[in-house]
């Protein structure tokens, strides 16, 4: 098993007081803020917002938010300022003065999206507590609420209504299916930029995150700090966290570890 974050404390204090600039990188739901029956109920505890903004007023210190969310949709539910952003797993993210930037040939596979909603609305309508998210530039085929003699059903109608489209694929998230457009940009990639943007070396960053998609981000800190929040089975991390509020823990301690450097 993965190792408790607790467990290399020194050596994350060591991190912490031995580089001028680090990055932070977080994914929302499940590492941040727990998760809900409905993605619309998933909110940031006051407690964990309290922290981050303790956290990001330490000199040299970046936030990046990158999540599956539309850009929007994540900026409304952080609302920290001077953080960077990315949203539907990169496609969208925030550069230097706040712009929006959209990844390469992210955009145009849009009415190739708009074809696979149409059909694929009708084709699970019939399938309880199944819905589509729509965030413009991916479709979240949602499937938590469902029951599990469904799942197998949900996940033969997204691959079949989508094969073909050579436009698009399809990638699983948890108890999600993401339909997105089918370019070499990920979570990964978007860390990678903005690591670029900001001049911080991997080993100077850190990420943590829950979800499948996360280990894209991992992959780009071979030499940084990786936390998998929850049953690590599998996971490509360095370290392990219990739950979202195990995040907030450590988050806090990152927060008095580098305020007394």
């Amino acid at each position: 098993m993965t190792p408790h974050w607790t467990e290399q404390r020194d050596q994350l204090h060591e991190w912490l007081v031995s580089h001028p600039r680090i990055l932070i990188g977080c994914d929302f739901d499940g590492t941040l803020a727990p998760l809900a029956p409905h993605a619309d109920e998933v909110c940031l505890p006051e407690t964990t917002r309290a922290v981050l903004t303790r956290l990001s007023a330490q000199p040299g210190v970046t936030l990046a938010f990158i999540s599956g969310r539309g850009l929007a949709d994540l900026r409304r539910r952080v609302d920290l300022p001077g953080a960077w952003y990315a949203g539907n797993h990169g496609l969208e993210m925030t550069d230097f003065a706040g712009s929006i930037v959209f990844a390469p040939a992210a955009v145009e596979a849009g009415p190739a999206l708009r074809q696979v909603l149409a059909e694929l609305s009708p084709a699970l309508q019939h399938l309880p507590g199944v819905w589509i998210e729509d965030k413009q530039l991916t479709l979240s085929v949602h499937y938590r609420q469902s029951a599990a003699s469904c799942h197998a059903e949900v996940e033969q109608r997204v691959r079949s209504t989508v094969r073909g489209v050579t436009a698009l694929e399809v990638r699983p998230a948890k108890c999600i299916w993401e339909v997105r457009p089918a370019i070499d940009w990920d979570k990964g990639s978007v860390l990678r930029c903005f690591l670029e943007q900001i001049r911080i070396p991997s080993h100077a960053a850190a990420f943590m995150g829950d979800d499948i998609t996360d280990q894209d981000a991992f992959r780009e800190l071979p030499d940084g700090w990786t936390f998998f929040v929850g049953d690590d089975a599998g996971s490509t991390a360095r370290l392990h966290l219990r739950d979202p509020q195990d995040s907030a823990e450590l988050l806090q301690w990152l927060t008095e570890v580098r305020s007394a450097r």
